[in-house]
């Protein structure tokens, strides 16, 4: 990550997790226990897959919370670290702002767009030219969290222009694929949190009488209404991608625009970009076109709300793909997606992103964002070039 090796180097504070000095902040933390401390109440096998998902859910948020007090420590005494970003109870300073990075109100450190979350951050903090993001978890498997990075570091890139990106992942004892990082990854590896004593105490009986909360003064200590971001308009930007790629009426969707380094950075934030919509008479077409033989849910043609299917584009390895979405009036957003000759259907969380995009990007469709079955087969077979 840079050329002093010291630099993020493990404390054996931190390897071991030795927070004695800071058991009391614990407490004063907000967590979910409402339901695993209803689950042990009940006769529930403590051997069953899900009262040990729930117990390991509450584990790794306490183990979040231990690992953010260690660094708050670790960044005061660290030369390197030019500023650190507070979140939990050593601030009070929870925004509900429509866009931009805040604390939301469960304390946490998350940038928003339309109110809506687009990632989260267990800590942030600065060096002299890069910021640097933090992901602990004590998930033995490692894959989506690779894959999370992705999107956040991207994001960061967008909002930190002229800084370099960089990333401290901290696992406990087990997790696999520890080797196999991207190289902006610094991976610190700890014991596990094995403290079954406050684990009890936190799920039954958390208490911040008797107890002090220390929060250290310091200059590096800052809030996230302290830290300065480029302006990143996630809607407009949904927007002027949908405009440009269809800019170009000869070959209906420029692929050299969507292939561009700065549309990839974008790929990794949105997921998809919305390119147009058919109507159902092409829907059915496009069905008997792809030969499809398997629909994995009933779809009722007629109550699909504007009588409309988007149709959005995605970047998979080193091509793109197509995927559909539709809504069933008094039903949820429907995703399809087109493998082989089957149509697999999910529905979306109607609470999520992507419905809220659907909503907006309705009022930006004109005629002239309608497609065809001539169009989409040109676009199957233009994507096919961009491999």
């Amino acid at each position: 990550m840079t050329e002093n090796k010291n630099f993020l180097k493990i404390t054996d504070n931190i390897k071991k997790l030795k927070f004695d000095d800071i058991l009391d902040n614990l407490s004063f933390y907000d967590y979910h226990n409402k339901y695993l401390k209803k689950l042990q109440k009940t006769d529930i096998d403590k051997e069953d897959v899900h009262y040990i998902s729930t117990y390991s859910s509450f584990v790794g948020e306490v183990y979040e919370n231990v690992i953010f007090e260690l660094l708050l420590n670790y960044a005061i005494t660290n030369n390197d670290i030019t500023k650190f970003v507070l979140k939990g109870p050593h601030q009070d300073n929870y925004q509900n702002l429509k866009n931009g990075l805040m604390i939301d109100i469960n304390n946490q450190i998350v940038y928003k767009a339309g109110y809506k979350d687009v990632t989260e951050f267990d800590a942030l903090f600065f060096t002299k030219d890069s910021v640097c993001f933090v992901e602990s978890t004590i998930v033995k498997t490692t894959t989506s969290l690779r894959k999370r990075l992705k999107k956040k570091k991207a994001l960061l890139e967008v909002l930190f222009p002229k800084l370099k990106i960089k990333a401290l992942i901290i696992l406990s004892e087990g997790a696999m694929g520890i080797n196999v990082f991207p190289s902006y990854c610094r991976v610190w590896v700890t014991k596990p949190l094995i403290d079954e004593k406050l684990i009890y105490e936190l799920i039954h009986n958390k208490t911040t009488k008797n107890k002090t909360f220390k929060t250290p003064s310091n200059k590096k200590l800052i809030h996230t209404k302290d830290v300065h971001v480029a302006i990143f308009k996630y809607f407009d930007t949904l927007n002027w991608i949908l405009r440009t790629s269809r800019k170009n009426k000869k070959h209906i969707i420029d692929f050299k625009f969507l292939s561009t380094d700065k549309i990839f950075r974008y790929f990794e934030i949105f997921s998809k970009f919305y390119i147009g919509h058919i109507d159902i008479d092409t829907f059915i077409n496009l069905l008997k076109f792809s030969d499809i033989t398997d629909i994995s849910e009933e779809i009722p043609l007629n109550d699909i709300q504007d009588k409309q299917i988007l149709v959005t584009i995605e970047k998979i390895a080193d091509s793109f793909t197509l995927v559909y979405y539709l809504k069933i009036i008094g039903d949820k957003l429907k995703r399809l997606d087109f493998k082989e000759n089957q149509l697999v259907i999910t529905n979306k969380d109607p609470k999520g992103f992507t419905s809220a995009e659907t909503k907006y990007i309705k009022f930006l469709f004109e005629k002239s964002y309608k497609l065809s079955l001539e169009d989409i087969k040109y676009i199957e077979k233009s994507k096919k070039q961009y491999k």
